[in-house]
């Protein structure tokens, strides 16, 4: 969830008068702390709060039980301060209060009024910290489409880094404030994305801003954004003509819509909007879809089968469909190969009109 909330929660810390670091855990040691049967994030979890545990006052892991009203999150989410406090050996506090959006009410705002009352702020200081990290949440959303496509990988969730000016293919629609102040109204999502229509306007072609190919990348923020995941999969993209697009532009709504007609509910909040989002961009005129998914991911698991028998149901993918999966033993060339080849199956399919 740092590739998701990391600006609100920078912005909020800070505003409380708290430096804010980032682990480097990965790049500085060299290698993956192993835990047995975990899920490859878990492992990557442990070792950065290994890699900070020595440097900080506190380790912020908030047991998200859900970030939706009506959905929950994977279980391992609940447990993921327990397991980093049994690897630090317990040396470092854990800021890890609960975020559980199913309570009503105003539990999100309550939430980070305790943290706040934890470090030592009064609950106005907290409030103010809260809208000040809602503000800057937002803004960094309206100009997310400019970063992904003008800046490298690393540099993505570096606020200090101003964003570049890139005429992009997306009408510019400025997002609303959502989840505000409980006295404003009760949120319902931990701050849902920009609201774009269904399915949101595609302008021209990607030759505008200097890609020929829009190409849609779907997955889990860590398999997307994680370079020491992926392999910087998004700098091979863009290296190779293609402009990205994510789920981040996409409303509950169109996720609701897209999944209405599964045979079974999805209850995980993150499943919910791969398949969604998978299916909206399969149909929404993108030159191409990547997915990408965690070796023993579970979830993953299960939302490929929903995904293969919906396009079975369907006849097949309208568009090409590339499903990479990433584990700590991935290495660069193999991707790469695999990207070449997904990229000329897209040429090729608009050359010849398919």
């Amino acid at each position: 969830m740092f590739y998701r909330y990391f600006p609100f929660w920078y912005t909020f810390f800070e505003a409380l008068g708290w430096e804010v670091i980032v682990s480097d855990g990965v790049r500085k040691k060299g290698k993956i702390i192993y835990i047995e049967d975990s899920c490859l994030p878990m492992k990557m979890l442990v070792t950065h709060a290994v890699q900070l545990k020595d440097k900080v006052d506190h380790l912020f892991i908030p047991r998200l039980v859900s970030i939706h009203r009506t959905y929950i999150m994977c279980p391992k989410f609940r447990g993921a301060p327990d397991i980093v406090r049994l690897a630090t050996e317990g040396c470092v506090p854990i800021i890890n209060e609960i975020i559980d959006l199913r309570k009503g009410g105003n539990s999100l705002n309550e939430s980070f009024l305790e943290i706040g009352e934890r470090l030592g702020a009064s609950k106005k200081e907290s409030k103010k910290a809260f809208r000040e990290g809602e503000k800057s949440f937002f803004e960094f959303k309206e100009e997310w489409m400019n970063r992904i496509n003008g800046l490298p990988t690393r540099q993505l969730f570096q606020l200090g880094i101003p964003t570049p000016k890139i005429k992009s293919n997306l009408e510019n629609i400025s997002p609303p404030l959502a989840g505000g102040d409980e006295e404003e109204g009760e949120a319902t999502r931990f701050f849902p994305p920009p609201p774009l229509p269904s399915p949101f306007p595609i302008k021209g072609g990607g030759k505008e801003i200097g890609f020929p190919w829009r190409v849609a990348f779907v997955g889990h923020p860590y398999n997307l954004f994680d370079i020491d995941i992926n392999k910087d999969v998004l700098a091979l993209s863009k290296s190779l003509g293609m402009e990205i697009l994510t789920s981040d532009l996409l409303s509950d709504e169109e996720i609701d819509r897209q999944i209405s007609g599964l045979s079974k509910e999805i209850y995980w909040s993150s499943g919910r909007e791969i398949v969604g989002s998978l299916f909206h961009f399969l149909s929404s005129g993108v030159d191409g879809v990547i997915f990408l998914t965690s070796f023993k991911c579970g979830i993953d698991a299960l939302l490929q089968e929903f995904i293969k028998r919906r396009l079975k149901v369907r006849g097949g993918s309208p568009v090409p469909l590339l499903i990479l999966s990433f584990d700590e033993h991935t290495g660069r060339e193999g991707l790469t190969t695999r990207l070449e080849a997904f990229r000329d199956v897209i040429e090729q399919r608009k050359t010849e009109n398919i």
